[in-house]
This record gives structure tokens, C-alpha cells and sequence, in this order.
């Protein structure tokens, strides 16, 4: 069972421990990470003298077969030898953003429920509250884009969210993808209901070429 769930998670340096149901009929699936050491967060160097465990983390994932997945971790901690007082590091998976309730998986999931639809409607659809689906929204909305990072830029997509029906409150995505499909979340702009604009992204000149502006303010 526990192979059959790791094959299906298809999450990097993750083993499966065991799963089990909730009287909810949610589906918990524990695991460990199979990787070794981390980064010290003062020095900077790479440390692998263990030093315990953290405190349980359930993040919401992917459903299966129409229930809800939760899957539960207790990062690593190590300690440096190379810094003063010997500090502790916990080790984070890459399939998760520290302080956030949810997988990377699931968040992605998310963005893409919300094009053509609204915050209200995804929140209702999959049982999260609006705060929730636009604390996703923002966590995603960088300030600033790392262009470097883009080798290719190809066709821009632009969609707008509504995050209240009717009340002009919404968010722009601007999205590409890379040169092997993996599709980008490049930034975006947004405005209130009062027409306060959010920070919009930088513009890279590469993306300027051959692309009109669309009228992302109404």
C-alpha cells in the first residue's frame, strides 16, 4: 500500500510511513524525507549531524478518488558544527512553502480552479474560506520577477480573477510557460474596490515584443 501511495504522490524525496482514515473519511497519509542534511540557516554551509525532529506538519494535498488528502511530515532538524553555540536547522521539503497549510501541489491546483471563475466559487468548491484561496492568490503574486530564471518566454497569458462577483475587486495572473511546458506564474497587478492598484510586476523587454498591452484595469 504504502509504494502504491508513494507512486502516486510522485513527491521528491519522500518515503511513505503509513496512512489511515479520519471519522471525517479524510485520507492521512504520514511520511518522512529521505533526504539528508540541510543548509545552516546562519552560516550558510551544508550540516547532516541530526538533531531531532520538529513539530508535525499536516498540509492539504491533491484529493483521491474524491476525499480530502492531508499529508503529515515532522521535518528533520541538524545542528551546525561550524557556528558558535552549535544552531539548529530545520529542513524543508521542496514540495511546500514554509508557514503554509497546504502543498505546492495543491496550491497550483488552486490557481488554476480560479481562472474563470471567482474566489468565492473555488472556496466553496473545495471547502477552503475565501481568506484561504487569497492568501494562495498573494503567496504567488511576486513583486518582482527573476528573469534570469526564464531561459524562453513564449506566448503571455493574462487572466483576470474575480475575488468578490460584482464588486470590481480582482487580480491579474500573468503566466508563460518555459521552454519544456512547465507553465510560469510571471507575477500580476491588482485593484480594490476603492481602485487602489496592487504592485505590478516588472516587465521583461523580451515580453514587450510582439505583445499588446490588454486593458487589465477596466
Amino acid at each position: 500500500m504504502e509504494s502504491v501511495l508513494e507512486s502516486l504522490l510522485n513527491l521528491p524525496n519522500v518515503r511513505v510511513l503509513n496512512s489511515e482514515f479520519t471519522g471525517q473519511g479524510d485520507l492521512v497519509i504520514r511520511v518522512e524525507s529521505t533526504e539528508r542534511g540541510t543548509t545552516c540557516r546562519r552560516c550558510g554551509r551544508e550540516i547532516e549531524q541530526i538533531h531531532g525532529y520538529d513539530r508535525a506538519l499536516r498540509l492539504r494535498h491533491l484529493p483521491l478518488f474524491e476525499r480530502r488528502v492531508y499529508l503529515e511530515i515532522r521535518p528533520k532538524r541538524y545542528r551546525c558544527g561550524h557556528c558558535e553555540g552549535g544552531p539548529t536547522t530545520t529542513q524543508r521539503g521542496s514540495w511546500y512553502e514554509p508557514n503554509s497549510p497546504y502543498t505546492r501541489a495543491f496550491e497550483h491546483d488552486m490557481l488554476r480552479a480560479l481562472i474563470n471563475s471567482t474566489v468565492a466559487d473555488v472556496s466553496r468548491k473545495h471547502g477552503l474560506s475565501e481568506e484561504s484561496v487569497e492568501g494562495i492568490v498573494e503567496r504567488y503574486l511576486a513583486k518582482q520577477i527573476d528573469w534570469s530564471a526564464l531561459e524562453w518566454l513564449g506566448v503571455v497569458g493574462i487572466d483576470e480573477i474575480a475575488l468578490r462577483k460584482g464588486h470590481r475587486d480582482f487580480v491579474v495572473i500573468v503566466t508563460s510557460r518555459d521552454a519544456e511546458g512547465r507553465l510560469r506564474v510571471l507575477g500580476g497587478a491588482g485593484r480594490s474596490p476603492q481602485g487602489d492598484r496592487g504592485g505590478v510586476s516588472e516587465c521583461d523587454p523580451r515580453a514587450a515584443q510582439g505583445h499588446h498591452r490588454a486593458g487589465l484595469y477596466g
